[in-house]
């Protein structure tokens, strides 16, 4: 990223208050296995990609925030002490959500001016709102003087989609963003919200991602059905098996196998991915350690019917890409990523045939649906800080 195209629409923007300033940086991500486990106290193992967003902030000596965003050429101003929701453009209360949650934790930031710009593709479910959270907790955490660690950043940034912008996210796409390591992938535990490095080191292989351009549509609604599905079967366990079940983490497989008649279709179904996919997540981190890739890519094609099947999230187009794919020299894994119903596949590729592998599977999509899919090719990459 060219430093200088933050400096001059800065310089555009704002007046240089001579205080202190700093250019940051956050990455989206794309979770490799670990789908709709997040809310059941499951495991996911995101990545880093080198898809960023990157900001230039600087301290003002008043109370005001004003903000620039490039790629929409909007601006937006409030006060640190009287933060002002914007029913308008929804880009700006990831940034404000943030101070608020700051000064609830009590953080008090002084006011800011604020440009920034990105290349992670909104709405392809490749976090660019988590990415812009944390990027502004980052910021102020530095220029003010906070000390705050990575960690409870990451909190911060979540708490603000939470409870700012009223967006009921997990904590994996702001824990990825900030806590990031090159070349490893995070095995996030989501009910000790702890994680391990999972090594990713070997440049023979590498992540695709295929946003397959259609609009992720019934997801609100979806969503919670799921949600409510996947509470159905621990609210079963609690009530008729005398177990300590909080969540569906803690349901052993072969109990729910075992009461398959007593559940709903559905809500079987359901818990039946689940609790199968947060085996995949384990054994697929194994396989990464231990670069056999081979098996690790055969998870991934798992883990996607399970989601069309017992989670039933997929869509044609998506279920489209993911069987080109394993048709294809190099592709070892293929599977829909994110909450489903649109959005992106995510591939474990082999480096040395990823050209011809783009060009076959943008084809044969075209072809189909007469939309051209997009590609963004990445390797783990570091988390938020400056740059």
């Amino acid at each position: 990223m060219d430093k200088s195209l933050l400096e001059e629409n800065y310089n555009k923007q704002f007046n240089n208050t001579g205080l202190l300033d700093g250019f940051y940086s956050a990455p989206g991500r794309v979770n490799l296995i670990g789908e709709h486990t997040d809310y059941n106290d499951g495991f996911v193992l995101p990545i880093a990609i080198d898809k960023k967003i990157y900001s230039y902030l600087q301290l003002r000596d008043d109370e005001k925030t004003k903000l620039y965003s490039i790629d929409f050429d909007l601006s937006f101003e409030t006060t640190v002490e009287k933060l002002k929701f914007n029913k308008n453009d929804s880009w700006s209360n990831y940034i404000i959500g943030v101070v608020s949650e700051l000064k609830k934790e009590g953080y008090n930031p002084n006011g800011f001016n604020m440009v920034f710009t990105g290349d992670i593709p909104i709405g392809a479910g490749l976090s660019s709102s988590a990415a812009l959270e944390v990027v502004t907790a980052f910021g102020l955490d530095d220029l003010n003087n906070f000390n705050i660690d990575p960690f409870k950043k990451a909190i911060i940034a979540q708490k603000a989609e939470n409870n700012f912008v009223g967006v009921n996210c997990g904590i994996m796409d702001q824990y990825i963003s900030a806590l990031g390591e090159k070349d490893k992938a995070l095995l996030i535990d989501c009910e000790s919200i702890e994680h391990e490095e999972v090594p990713f080191k070997n440049k023979d292989y590498e992540i695709l991602i295929i946003d397959s351009k259609v609009e992720r549509g019934l997801i609100d609604s979806k969503y919670n059905e799921r949600r409510e599905q996947c509470d159905n079967v621990v609210k079963f366990f609690k009530e008729n098996v005398g177990e300590e079940v909080e969540s569906l983490r803690d349901v052993n497989i072969n109990e729910l196998f075992r009461y398959q008649n007593k559940l709903k279709d559905l809500d079987y179904k359901r818990a039946t991915h689940v609790l199968t996919e947060n085996r995949r997540v384990l054994k697929f981190s194994e396989h990464l350690e231990n670069q056999e890739y081979n098996k690790a890519g055969r998870l991934m094609y798992a883990s996607h019917l399970s989601l069309k099947d017992e989670f039933e999230v997929s869509i044609e187009e998506l279920d489209f890409l993911v069987e080109k794919a394993m048709d294809q020299k190099g592709v070892l894994g293929a599977r829909m990523t994110g909450a489903g119903f649109g959005g992106c596949t995510v591939n474990l590729i082999k480096t040395a045939n990823k050209e011809e592998i783009i060009e076959s599977l943008k084809d044969s999509y075209l072809n189909k649906y007469k939309i051209e899919p997009d590609f963004y090719l990445s390797r783990p990459v570091k988390g938020a800080g400056k740059f």
